[in-house]
């Protein structure tokens, strides 16, 4: 089984258009350097932007089989090492932080054939979810080095960052929206259709997102704590605009991930709602004009309290 090197850029990566199928054979476009053989069709050209419609119950079958599969093929690569992709992890890692946006453009999620009519964009390499809980680990290990008393406190830290701050919260948030955007963006929702959005993207969507959640409230916070814990107007601005910034920043990353989604990125109505309305411009309306404004509105609500969002979560955390 080869693993995946170094992601390639093309411009159909970097800029794809829907039914623009003559852009694969200009002779200024490389083709992908390596592919998954077990999941990844051998041609990622345009037609991968183009939705089609279910036909009959055996692709649909097929659909709902290959989800079963793509759980199993993540459990055995746990189980075999030398099976994981950490270099295209990393690199996903590093491009999340500084430019996620790029990253999404850049086909991260390979499309995985589950039949001639469906396709899955869920990662089947854990390698990604391996690094990330190793890095909340290490934070949860380090503050609790530096804070909290005894081995068992320390161990309490770990189960409570890694388990329920980021595994417990990811769940709730991810089968909120698997709801919420099966609802929105499908007028028939079940599994079969071509336009269902998994409940497995959901959280991957989720592991994305609290990267920087992991770099600025994990690592930053705890570098710049004997600064947010003082009681001045520098602290309280320094520590609340890490809380509220990176939550703000959680919901960015997040539309960016549905938003790769050929259905929700293209403008072909995929829906016969008389509203007609672009799936990409309401996640835009719902972050930008909704979770944004409130966001905010409640960061300039805690200054004028003065209340330090980061001194009182530290409390609660090491009481």
């Amino acid at each position: 089984m080869s693993k995946r090197a170094n992601l390639p850029y093309t411009t159909q990566d970097l800029f794809p258009q829907v039914g623009g199928s003559n852009l694969i054979h200009n002779e200024n476009l490389s083709p992908p350097k390596t592919i998954r053989t077990n999941s990844v069709t051998s041609n990622l050209s345009s037609n991968l932007y183009i939705p089609r419609s279910t036909s009959n119950f055996h692709s649909n079958n097929s659909t709902f089989s290959f989800n079963l599969k793509n759980y199993k093929t993540m459990f055995k690569r746990l189980l075999k090492p030398n099976t994981l992709d950490f270099e295209t992890a990393i690199w996903e890692i590093f491009h999340l932080i500084i430019n996620p946006k790029k990253m999404y453009r850049s086909h991260y999620y390979y499309k995985q054939s589950t039949s001639s009519t469906k396709s899955s964009y869920t990662r089947d390499d854990p390698s990604f979810l391996i690094l990330l809980t190793g890095f909340l680990s290490i934070s949860a290990i380090a503050w609790g080095l530096a804070y909290s008393p005894t081995i068992i406190d320390i161990l309490k830290l770990v189960i409570y960052m890694v388990f329920i701050d980021f595994y417990l919260t990811g769940i709730i948030i991810s089968t909120i929206t698997w709801i919420v955007t099966n609802k929105l963006f499908n007028l028939n929702i079940n599994k079969y259709n071509i336009n269902y959005i998994e409940w497995s993207f959901c959280f991957d969507i989720h592991c994305n997102s609290f990267l920087i959640i992991w770099c600025l409230l994990y690592v930053l916070q705890f570098l710049l704590l004997p600064i947010i814990r003082m009681k001045n107007i520098v602290a309280l601005i320094l520590g609340n605009s890490l809380y509220f910034g990176s939550i703000g920043y959680y919901f960015i990353v997040t539309f960016y991930g549905f938003n790769s989604l050929p259905f929700i990125s293209s403008n072909i109505n995929n829906t016969k709602s008389s509203s007609n309305k672009n799936p990409a411009k309401v996640l835009q309306l719902v972050v930008i004009a909704g979770i944004l404004p409130l966001l905010a509105i409640g960061w300039l609500i805690t200054l004028i309290l003065r209340c330090n969002v980061a001194d009182k979560m530290v409390s609660t955390y090491f009481n």
